[in-house]
């Protein structure tokens, strides 16, 4: 049903990256999830697990602690929209200075996120 809905390519040159605290995972603006709410929801798992590729193994990232079944739904997605720009090696890939960009972000937000809830 959604087979061909999320875009293969992009236009914007450097696209933004943001960061989901709830599902403590990484996207970026030009891969559409943002326009299938339905996709999205089930792709959190997808960039959860893709977030922890980029990220490295040394950094312990998982939201729900299950490695495993994000790997499984990672593969199963990527099974069926193999083209998706989310799936391009540079987005699912170690990659040392963006994956201290992301351990940054992700301090920061947890920062904000604990100061949130323990103000009175």
């Amino acid at each position: 049903m959604n087979r061909n809905k999320l875009p293969t390519t992009s236009d914007i040159i450097n696209p933004k990256m943001e960061y989901d605290v709830m599902s403590g995972a990484f996207h970026w603006e030009d891969e559409g999830l943002l326009y299938y709410p339905d996709l999205a929801s089930a792709f959190n798992y997808v960039v959860n697990y893709r977030t922890s590729l980029v990220v490295g193994p040394s950094n312990n990232i998982s939201v729900m602690e299950s490695v495993n079944f994000d790997k499984q739904i990672f593969k199963m997605a990527k099974k069926y929209f193999p083209d998706w720009i989310g799936f391009h090696e540079s987005r699912c890939s170690y990659d040392p200075q963006l994956a201290g960009r992301m351990m940054r972000i992700i301090k920061v937000a947890n920062w904000r996120l604990e100061k949130f809830m323990n103000e009175e």
